[in-house]
């Protein structure tokens, strides 16, 4: 794919310093306009002769054509305080939002020009010279310095340099954003409160000499942020399983440890204890006391030993229980019998005449009517059978009743092999007997409030240690957003400096306080790439005192670069980093933060 680029009206050419003229750029593929619909970040890459000097991001929203592949390209005061009156070239870096990258021309460059205006011949405006004509002035200098110096002796080597061989942070709280306190430090970084609401930070310095250097900042904790989106519903848990009452014990360790599954459930006194992962939990006191109420299984296995006390003929007190009757069975008093009087069935005294009762004889076994009941085998009544007192079971010793004094069962008694419906009330000892709803319900409202060890819990009052709040992660991640940190990235223009720096990301900027020893060379300042994405615009100048045993000092411009600050150098000597525009730290305005 041939990929070209093109002025749309063949405008190439900007007064230097004209701040209000933009080139209007268009791209093609192949002879067909190239679709930025899609285009993630647009770069226009601009160079001369001795290589690659900045780059411009295009605002997408400005782009009004995406489909025709036209942009424009705006000469701002950025690019003014950069460039000089010369000829550049630039390249157009479109990246997609699937990742691809497509650089405009395929071949070559296309050009453009900056022209000098009028002013630069009056002095009004700075003079300003190519980077060509800067190194032959430069070499120039330096030619003019060497024959200068020549006859000059060497002095003396200068003692070894000082570096920091390491930096320590300690942290403590305090009621005073001002003064420095006075108590015990700790290495950890330490939650604020409504009584010390202030945190304060100590850096100390170790230098290569052994010896220290402390630096004190003071930072507050912020007003509470609003609270997120709610985030993505999370996977369905696993099933759980139901609460079951097992039974109760006298105390914690009498509780079963074998046999237990989970969500099985026993009562010490009115404290519920839950299986939960092996262990019995203390999930609390549960009212009322389950001690005084009987389970549905328990009341109908009780039921089945009582008997209908309307059926007992004979009052209890003419009834004798059986251990009574075993007691007193041996001290009954009796006198044997004459063998020789008594009637046997057979041998002797088997009457050879019909024996009498009053005077009746008895009607022996032979002369009995064939369909007599027998008492001793089963017997099939085939007629209707009357009798005048009603039979008495032996075993028992309660009558027989026939059929039609059999009282009818009442249509309220319980059956004992189903489900019984108590629409009344049912109680024991005149005390409610609770239903397993009610239990369920009792349960649920006592381990409501109840914090399961197994998932998170959302404390909506807040948390406490000692009476004072206990500080979330968020509120130590926001202490240490707007701590001051310790600057320590490449430079080329300092030998060596100390240096800090602190975000704000509210408004995307970092400020920046440094001073050092500088060398007598241009260059990087300073590569934030580490820190930022990119710089949109610094404020930012430096100080520096190249002579100081006259005092004299020179102040040099900062640029920037991609995420690089540079300067063209002011001498060699001690250097600060200030602000030209506020009364405060320099600030580098960046688009995205990379830490």
């Amino acid at each position: 794919m041939s990929k070209e680029l093109a002025f749309t009206d063949d405008n190439d050419v900007v007064k230097y310093l004209d701040t209000t003229t933009a080139f209007n750029l268009a791209l093609t593929a192949d002879g067909v306009a190239f679709d930025l619909t899609n285009a993630k970040s647009i770069l226009v890459k601009i160079a001369n002769d001795d290589g690659y000097i900045m780059q411009q991001t295009i605002d997408l929203t400005t782009v009004t054509s995406p489909l025709g592949g036209t942009l424009s390209f705006p000469i701002n005061q950025d690019i003014m305080n950069t460039l000089v009156p010369d000829d550049y070239d630039i390249e157009v870096w479109v990246t997609m939002n699937d990742g691809t990258q497509a650089i405009f021309p395929s071949d070559g460059t296309l050009g453009f020009s900056i022209e000098e205006n009028l002013m630069s011949d009056t002095g009004e405006v700075i003079p300003t010279i190519t980077l060509n004509d800067f190194k032959q002035q430069f070499d120039d200098l330096s030619s003019q310095m060497e024959n200068a110096v020549q006859n000059v002796h060497k002095g003396d080597q200068g003692n070894p340099g000082n570096g920091i061989k390491s930096a320590n942070n300690q942290y403590q709280l305090s009621d005073s954003p001002v003064t420095v306190p006075t108590g015990g430090w700790s290495d950890t970084i330490l939650a604020t409160t409504d009584q010390l609401p202030y945190l304060w930070t100590k850096i100390i310095f170790i230098y290569d000499d052994g010896t220290t250097k402390e630096t004190n900042f003071v930072s507050s904790r912020g007003d509470t942020g609003s609270q997120g989106p709610m985030g993505p519903v999370g996977p369905q848990g696993k099933q759980g399983n139901g609460l079951v009452v097992r039974g109760k014990a006298d105390k914690e360790e009498n509780l079963p440890t074998t046999g237990n599954n989970q969500g099985d459930g026993y009562l010490v006194g009115t404290d519920l204890y839950i299986w939960i992962d092996g262990s019995w939990q203390n999930m609390g006191s549960i009212t009322p006391d389950l001690a005084d109420y009987v389970k549905v299984a328990d009341m109908n296995n009780a039921l089945n030993t009582k008997v209908n006390v309307t059926d007992m003929r004979k009052p209890a007190s003419d009834v004798a229980g059986i251990e009574e009757v075993n007691v007193k069975q041996d001290k009954i008093g009796y006198t044997p019998a004459d063998d020789s009087k008594v009637a046997h069935l057979s041998g002797a005294n088997n009457f050879d005449t019909v024996p009498t009762v009053n005077n009746n004889p008895l009607l022996l076994a032979s002369s009995l009517p064939s369909d007599l009941a027998r008492t001793g085998s089963d017997q099939e009544f085939t007629g209707k059978n009357t009798f005048d007192t009603a039979p008495i079971d032996k075993a028992s010793g309660n009558p027989y009743i026939t059929k039609d004094g059999v009282p009818a069962v009442p249509s309220t008694l319980a059956d004992t092999t189903k489900d019984a419906n108590f629409t009344g009330k049912l109680q024991k000892s005149g005390i409610d007997v609770a239903t397993t709803t009610d239990v369920k319900n009792a349960v649920n409202t006592a381990t409501s409030n109840v914090v399961t060890t197994n998932k998170l819990a959302n404390f909506t009052a807040g948390l406490q240690s000692g009476g004072i709040d206990v500080a979330t992660a968020a509120d130590l991640k926001s202490v240490e957003d707007s701590a001051w940190r310790q600057l320590n990235v490449p430079s080329g223009v300092f030998d060596n400096y100390e240096g800090i720096y602190k975000i704000n990301s509210d408004e995307k900027y970092l400020e920046i306080c440094a001073s050092g020893t500088t060398n007598n060379n241009g260059g990087t300042l300073f590569d934030l790439s580490s820190i930022i994405n990119e710089i949109v615009s610094i404020d930012m100048e430096i100080l520096s005192g190249y002579n100081a045993f006259v005092g004299n000092y020179s102040v040099g411009g900062v640029n920037s670069t991609g995420a690089f600050l540079t300067t063209k150098g002011v001498g060699a000597g001690r250097a600060s980093i200030n602000s030209y525009k506020i009364d405060g730290f320099a600030r580098v305005y960046y688009d995205t933060l990379l830490i």
